[in-house]
């Protein structure tokens, strides 16, 4: 009876360990580049996620806030940066930011120093330039927006740069340029 304790410990362990190292989620929160290619003859699609928390290396002045990765008040800006580590190509490169209700941040995204896209942030919707809503957490919530950068050229070792700048627009406080992932489909 001992002998069969061993094998049916070593089973449960082998099949309740099995999802152990792969998450099936989609949203990079968990860290790590997520390189996603399709089993397609064609091999000619595939994303390269970089999550702003785990695949950037960024400048003084970044925190975690509210979720995403933005900069600390009175911070003014900051940058971040990461090596491409997809396979070179045509890439429809996508910004993932968590819009606020007051401010507009300003923000670029850089392929080896080269500007591939800038802008604002839009203000998230519910509030309008409403600058002292009663409750902005349910009139007008920070919202995750995929802003689009285009179609770039980008190649195995380049460097992505991204730019965030606060905003002041209400005064006593402001936008603080959250940014969650940098999404690049092959095209």
């Amino acid at each position: 009876m001992k002998y069969l304790a061993f094998p049916l410990i070593f089973m449960l362990l082998l099949f309740s360990g099995c999802d152990l190292l792969d998450d099936d989620d989609d949203d990079s929160s968990d860290g790590g580049t997520e390189v996603v290619a399709t089993n397609d003859s064609s091999a000619s699609s595939s994303t390269v996620v970089l999550n702003a928390f785990s695949d950037f290396s960024c400048s003084s002045g970044w925190t975690n806030r509210d979720g995403a990765l933005g900069l600390s008040p009175h911070s003014g800006s900051g940058t971040c940066q990461a090596i491409f580590p997809g396979a070179s190509g045509n890439y429809s490169i996508t910004i993932t930011v968590q819009t606020e209700f007051d401010g507009t941040s300003p923000y670029a995204l850089y392929i080896n120093d080269n500007g591939a896209a800038s802008g604002s942030y839009p203000l998230a919707p519910g509030c309008g330039n409403d600058c002292h809503p009663d409750d902005w957490r349910s009139q007008c919530p920070d919202r995750n927006v995929n802003i689009d950068a285009g179609n770039h050229k980008v190649s195995t070792g380049d460097v992505i740069k991204f730019y965030g700048e606060e905003d002041w627009n209400c005064g006593d406080h402001g936008a603080y340029a959250k940014w969650h992932k940098i999404t690049f489909t092959r095209i």
